[in-house]
């Protein structure tokens, strides 16, 4: 049973109790990213930690007055927002280039390299209709109206076929986006599509039973995470957070002026 994630107010009261700078992070599921980015901050004695999702992320940095003498720096994913934009009351947060860390993990590797001429065929296919039905999600997000991205590929293209799923269309009341729309999450679909849903695409076909080498998602993050020369994406996040805990570190240092 996995454990429950703290609440916003044990959150809040670690912090204040805490002498470790400390990388607030979103939740458990993408551990394994942060822990690679965690063994290569220039700020080693930094503690990454999770929160159990963006919504507590925020609220705890929306009390970061009260472990102001904490620096503590805090990343998050995108998600819908690299659509709608980010709030500006939350500039101070570093935030993901993609919709989120497993998209600027997948934009940094060439993991589509791994399918062989056929697969990459039938991937590209697959490609183009989820990129289709997200595309109207995005549309139904930025109309106000409910959406649903955590649908998994396969109830939306199932195994077995290349096209979305009749009835998925029917259930969901799907409808074509605007081509400008669709288009411009085709041409950066790395950063664009919803992460989690990109490595589950590469794994239908990576770890299909008749394949004589198989990858899961797990593994499929580790050979991103190490066998990847250049990590622009992830770099970028270093080093963003490497400053902002460089910075408070030298505020906090300063004299304070005399009463």
């Amino acid at each position: 049973m996995p454990t429950p994630s703290p609440t916003v107010e044990e959150l809040v009261a670690a912090l204040r109790r805490s002498a470790l700078p400390t990388v607030l992070v979103e939740g458990q599921e993408d551990m394994r990213i942060y822990r690679w980015i965690e063994a290569r901050l220039g700020v080693r004695a930094a503690n990454v930690f999770p929160t159990g999702g963006r919504d507590k992320l925020l609220s705890v940095y929306e009390r970061r007055q009260e472990f102001s003498n904490l620096p503590v720096a805090f990343v998050a994913d995108k998600d819908m927002w690299r659509f709608s934009g980010i709030p500006s009351k939350y500039d101070e947060v570093i935030w993901t280039e993609g919709y989120s860390i497993e998209n600027d993990l997948y934009t940094d590797a060439e993991l589509e390299n791994l399918l062989d001429p056929e697969e990459a065929q039938e991937h590209q296919q697959m490609l183009e209709a989820i990129v289709e039905w997200f595309a109207f999600e995005v549309e139904e997000h930025l109309a106000g109206r409910p959406y649903e991205v955590k649908t998994h590929c396969n109830q939306v293209v199932p195994l077995g076929q290349a096209q979305m799923d009749e009835d998925f269309r029917i259930n969901r009341g799907f409808r074509p986006p605007e081509e400008k729309n669709h288009q411009k999450i085709r041409r950066e679909y790395q950063l664009q599509l919803r992460g989690k849903q990109l490595f589950q695409i590469l794994e239908r076909f990576l770890n299909a039973p008749n394949r004589g080498t198989r990858y899961n998602v797990s593994s499929l993050h580790e050979i991103a995470l190490k066998m990847t020369a250049a990590h622009p994406m992830m770099g970028r996040l270093m080093q963003e957070i490497e400053q902002k805990m460089a910075d408070q570190q030298s505020a906090l240092s300063q004299p304070k002026p005399s009463q």
